[in-house]
């Protein structure tokens, strides 16, 4: 599978050549697969926000490069907005940024910025409203009249709908309750897996990563700590414990139900991973 994004050498520093000069992120290299579900993971101030700002031009490398499809995409700097088009960006809380009258007119003011007709605009409008489980009913209220959940909808909806190629989404379900979160994260892995559209999530829970994720990008102190895929990663506990992060607790206990003798099988990070091997376990029981 090839790659659709990828850093090359990319280091980045706030206030640089002052007395506040701080280096976030530090000569990295990264690459993206096409159509796959990459977590990035890591302690505030590790450098993940700023790698995402990197991966849409929101932010140009002090040094190195950013290839999209093998380009830079500040090889035309004039063109960067094109760029944001291809690679939509999903900020924390971007229900804060709605502003337009209704629901549908807020979806669809980046198609509208693209220049699409008003028949495409509608159709991307309803497409992904669809995903992301909004109701044609509410197309005609305020955005401010919706709840919390229902808004965090409206706003990714209003990137899914520029139909970007890289789809990238900073902590998606923040703030949200256990209903929200998962209903949020299920509807995103659907729209990743359906549409194929390359998606990047940022997270904090290592049960999401687990969850949701093909691939898992470790950040420590502005570099790449380890990548690989979930099982690869997790594997890993004792190096993700070196730098003050951890496994899922379901592995945790996956781990000590083996200790205690109980024959678990598998790669035990999720809830349901765990629940299958014990249900395997015990229909060995059974039969023996």
């Amino acid at each position: 599978m090839s790659n659709v994004l990828e850093l090359c050498g990319v280091s980045y520093e706030y206030s640089p050549k002052t007395p506040f000069a701080t280096a976030a992120l530090r000569g990295v290299d990264l690459a993206f697969r096409e159509g796959g579900i990459t977590g990035v993971i890591g302690h505030t101030g590790s450098g993940k926000s700023t790698l995402v700002q990197m991966l849409n031009g929101l932010l140009r490398p002090t040094e190195g490069r950013v290839l999209l499809r093998g380009r830079d995409i500040w090889e035309k700097p004039k063109e960067i907005t094109g760029v944001r088009f291809r690679v939509g960006l999903v900020m924390q809380y971007p229900e804060h940024q709605l502003f337009d009258a209704t629901v549908s007119a807020d979806i669809g003011f980046g198609p509208r910025n693209m220049g699409l007709s008003p028949e495409e605009i509608e159709a991307r409008v309803r497409e992904a409203a669809a995903f992301v489980g909004i109701g044609e009913e509410l197309f005609e209220k305020s955005p401010f009249d919706l709840s919390g959940g229902q808004r965090r909808r409206v706003a990714i909806a209003g990137v899914i709908a520029m139909r970007p190629e890289v789809l990238i989404l900073d902590e998606p379900s923040a703030g949200l309750d256990p209903r929200g979160r998962r209903e949020i994260l299920t509807g995103l892995w659907e729209y990743g897996k359906k549409s194929g559209t390359t998606v990047i999530l940022v997270s904090h829970s290592m049960e999401d990563m687990a969850h949701y994720c093909d691939d898992v990008v470790v950040m420590n102190n502005g570099s790449v700590y380890m990548t690989g895929s979930v099982s690869e990663v997790f594997s890993r506990a004792e190096e993700l414990e070196a730098i003050g992060l951890d496994v899922p607790e379901v592995a945790k206990i996956a781990a000590r139900l083996r200790r205690r003798g109980i024959p678990l099988s598998g790669d035990l990070y999720t809830v349901e991973s765990v629940k299958e091997a014990l249900l395997r376990a015990l229909r060995g029981e059974a039969e023996s």
